[in-house]
């Protein structure tokens, strides 16, 4: 009744904001009508009749509304309202306290939509335990089939049959370090056989990938398998076209390279244009050194320059004083020092305030 003074759409909107995505329609019918009967009372009077009310709740549940917040909630209230998390209530449940000894992360599972009601209800040794003995007969390590799960918890409603399918392709499929893949990127499990193979086979024909490249890449980076395909088709066309390497370039630092494909086109032009107009650097170079183009464009700046200063900016191998340009960009800051510019890190840091 407190709202009747507000516009119906400020607190209808508050709700379906706070409310999880399964018992949204269940409120929205009772807030269509709550509302409906607020303006129609507020048209002939001030206040809003408690029977009338009553009515408007009766005739959607309410229990049914309060019964899908509850199986949706992805936390509980503690005696003193705190929001409880999973971890939390793994003391009371036997079946969360044996999932964390089994390796499982309760704090990564539960970000996942769903997640949380599938997980209290779960049944340890007929759900869980044979899922889990799957993936180590595939061939996981306790460690990796606990990632699995941890990041991809709805594989623990998936029938075993359905499971035991997708599995099997990466082994006709030739992927021979599938298990490692896999803990990586764990939602390719949600992908039947039938969608990767279309997707790897639409990969193979943008980059020309021989089997044993397509297979390689997709290991060193399996998110290649589940990244949209515009972006990774809009990355080949920049190297091809955009920055100018050709096909045959573009296929070589994909394979030496495999996260190449899923990054940002801006961050690849702006090192490019770094290496070719202020360095000079040929593309063929470039080309040869990949990894490179994907790193921060600040830290690439700041680490060539410093290497210029020190006159060791020559990453051509061909010629005296040779400098990994790979070696250049990656590491941290110390490793930079000591391996590459062979320098303390308080010289370099006191470079870095001078930018």
């Amino acid at each position: 009744l407190i709202f009747a003074q507000h516009p119906p759409a400020l607190y209808r909107a508050s709700l379906l904001h706070l409310a999880p995505r399964s018992a949204q329609g269940s409120l929205q019918l009772f807030i269509r009508r709550f509302c409906s009967l607020i303006s129609d009372k507020s048209a002939g009077s001030d206040e809003a009749s408690v029977d009338s009310v009553a009515t408007a709740a009766a005739a959607v549940s309410l229990d049914k509304v309060a019964s899908s917040l509850a199986s949706t909630s992805t936390v509980a209230l503690s005696a003193s309202g705190r929001a409880q998390t999973l971890a939390d209530l793994a003391n009371s449940s036997s079946t969360l306290s044996q999932l964390m000894s089994m390796g499982v992360d309760l704090s990564r599972a539960e970000r996942c939509p769903g997640a949380a009601p599938l997980l209290l209800s779960l049944d340890y040794e007929t759900e869980f335990k044979p899922r889990f003995q799957l993936l180590l007969e595939f061939g996981c390590l306790p460690r990796e089939a606990a990632d699995i799960v941890s990041a991809f918890p709805s594989l623990l409603a998936t029938p075993l049959p359905v499971i035991r399918d997708r599995l099997d392709y990466f082994q006709r499929a030739g992927f021979v370090r599938a298990p490692e893949m896999l803990s990586r990127q764990p939602t390719i499990l949600s992908m039947s056989p039938e969608s990767v193979d279309s997707r790897l086979a639409r990969l193979q024909r943008l980059y020309l990938f021989s089997n044993a490249q397509l297979v390689s890449a997709s290991t060193e980076c399996p998110k290649i398998i589940t990244f949209p395909m515009e972006h990774l088709a809009g990355v080949r066309t920049c190297l091809v076209k955009g920055l100018q390497l050709g096909a045959t370039a573009a296929r070589k630092m994909a394979v030496l390279h495999p996260p190449l494909m899923v990054s940002e086109q801006t961050r690849l032009y702006r090192n490019f244009a770094l290496l070719t107009s202020v360095y000079k650097l040929h593309p063929d170079l470039i080309a040869s050194n990949p990894l490179v183009l994907v790193k921060q464009p600040q830290r690439v700046a700041a680490r060539l320059k410093f290497l210029t200063e020190l006159n060791r900016a020559q990453f051509d191998p061909q010629l005296p004083l040779y400098t990994s340009l790979t070696k250049a960009v990656t590491g941290s800051d110390a490793e930079f020092c000591n391996r590459v510019a062979d320098c303390s890190p308080a010289r370099y840091r006191a470079f870095l305030k001078t930018l």
